[in-house]
């Protein structure tokens, strides 16, 4: 078990797995418990139900072999520091591109059903109550979804930037063009603006 008072649960986890203190399994488990709902919350946005529940076996698997030989580096320890949340995301962008090559075409996200269980949706309550995810997913271009979703989960900006192979200024844009389309919609104008009709 991690230990507890730590600011970072991921943090935790990994200092006590440097450690030796738990073992791989069992600091895989915490981290599976920890983070499942966001990597189930990430893919049901983008593709149907039987589908996201596939490539997360996917994502887990793979990042199942990473963390058995997992290195623990220095530049972990860094208060934003989230390298396994990161190493996830990266693997959910590359896990949705193969399926998309595979399936032969770009998946829609119209008819995805809604994710009821933590995960994006809860996080996504943090910009406007749970409705945000169902609006996101119909309001929001797969560029903005790319960078909305991973950013309310945590995952750092240059991240993102390095993973969709564009700039930090380009995430944060499209993040601001996201909320703002989230907040119109809910009749919410973005600070400094007019609230909308």
């Amino acid at each position: 078990m991690a230990p507890a008072g730590d600011a970072s649960p991921e943090r935790s986890i990994l200092r006590a797995r440097a450690r030796g203190e738990v073992s791989a399994d069992s600091s895989f488990e915490e981290l599976y418990q920890l983070y499942g709902p966001t990597v189930r919350g990430w893919l049901r946005v983008r593709v149907p139900g039987p589908a996201a529940d596939d490539l997360m076996q996917d994502v887990w698997l793979i990042f199942h072999g990473r963390w058995r030989r997992w290195e623990f580096r220095p530049e972990m320890e860094a208060e934003a520091a989230r390298p396994v949340l990161s190493f996830l995301f990266r693997t959910c962008h590359f896990v949705l591109r193969g399926h998309r090559r595979r399936s032969g075409r770009e998946e829609s996200v119209e008819g995805v059903e809604a994710v009821d269980e933590g995960g994006a949706e809860r996080l996504m309550r943090e910009v406007e109550g749970g409705r945000a995810l169902g609006l996101a997913r119909r309001l929001c271009p797969e560029e903005e979804l790319d960078v909305l979703l991973p950013k309310l989960a945590g995952v750092p900006a240059r991240e993102i930037a390095r993973t969709l192979a564009i700039s930090e200024p380009v995430v944060d844009h499209r993040f601001r063009n996201a909320l703002a389309r989230i907040r119109k919609s809910l009749g919410r104008a973005p600070k400094g603006g007019k609230r909308g009709h």
